[in-house]
């Protein structure tokens, strides 16, 4: 059945030649645990949800963005493998600016995540884009903070935590964060917009995924935690939601870009994101099956 894409959607021509450069650049660089690990993630197009997300992007910045992301997506994986007090350091570590782990893998990836994020702030110079993506940048690591302590309490979190961290740790700010290549941008008065824009992927990430983490037991999703709530007419819910927010969102960007030609531009990159971000996850595998945990059972 072909998907249906409630906002505008646009791949990056440049996606095909980067995709494989990076996954060559992520095996140098030891950033995977085996060759099955490296072949799971040309399968599941992981390299493609930063090509759906900036299909205007020029190769170079697209790149940069392709293993920033890449990263994130193993990173997360590993946080589903080590629940240890190690990992729980080894996330302040990076908000230090420092990458410690005894895992080996855990160190290059940590050091290559922090040395994208040494050259996003340096690309941004000292604007008040530079300190608005290291603000970002350490909000994400403290709710991810939060997912890893609520993961290994085994208890499913309370569902405002969750709404409040979630978004957060999914990167959805951190995407919105390397669209922001003007000034401007932040004179748009567009933080309701970002904020039902980063709940309107979480929450169809949450939706597409469930079945597979209630097969592998994990709760961090919000329709999980609704059906603990009130029953299976949780999922009924979650869709009216969803398309709540789609029409609030409209309406918001149609307010943002009504602003100047430049909060339209604004807008409208928006816009893509919401879309970059449905086409994607119906195209990839990624939630569909169990792929975290160890990856030799991948």
């Amino acid at each position: 059945m072909k998907a249906v894409f409630e906002f505008p959607v646009a791949m990056n021509r440049h996606c095909i030649a980067l995709d494989v450069e990076v996954l060559r650049w992520a095996w140098a660089a030891g950033l995977f645990e085996s060759p099955a690990e490296l072949e799971r993630c040309r399968t599941q197009k992981i390299n493609w949800f930063a090509a759906y997300l900036f299909p205007e992007e020029l190769p170079l910045k697209l790149e940069l963005i392709m293993k920033f992301f890449l990263c994130l997506f193993l990173l997360d994986d590993l946080l589903d493998i080590y629940l240890d007090r190690d990992m729980e350091h080894y996330l302040i570590h990076l908000r230090s600016g420092k990458a410690s782990h005894p895992v080996p893998r855990l160190e290059k990836l940590g050091a290559s995540l922090l040395q994208f994020n040494q050259e996003i702030v340096q690309a941004n110079g000292v604007s008040g884009l530079g300190k608005q993506w290291e603000q970002t940048w350490q909000d994400h690591l403290e709710a991810l903070q939060w997912e890893l302590r609520s993961k290994r309490s085994a208890v499913p979190p309370v569902l405002e935590a969750y709404r409040r961290y979630r978004p957060i740790a999914s990167g959805a700010y951190l995407a919105m964060g390397f669209l922001r290549t003007d000034n401007t941008f932040l004179d748009c008065f567009s933080e309701l917009l970002e904020s039902q824009l980063a709940r309107f992927i979480c929450l169809s990430n949450d939706l597409a995924s469930h079945t597979k983490e209630l097969k592998i037991g994990d709760f961090h999703n919000e329709v999980l935690i609704l059906r603990e709530e009130i029953g299976d007419i949780a999922i009924g819910w979650v869709q009216n939601e969803i398309v709540r927010l789609r029409k609030s969102i409209w309406m918001l960007a149609e307010q943002v870009g009504s602003q100047s030609e430049q909060c339209d531009r604004w807008a409208r990159s928006l816009l893509l994101q919401a879309g970059g971000c449905t086409a994607w996850t119906a195209e990839t595998s990624r939630y569909q099956v169990y792929i975290n945990g160890n990856s030799a059972t991948h």
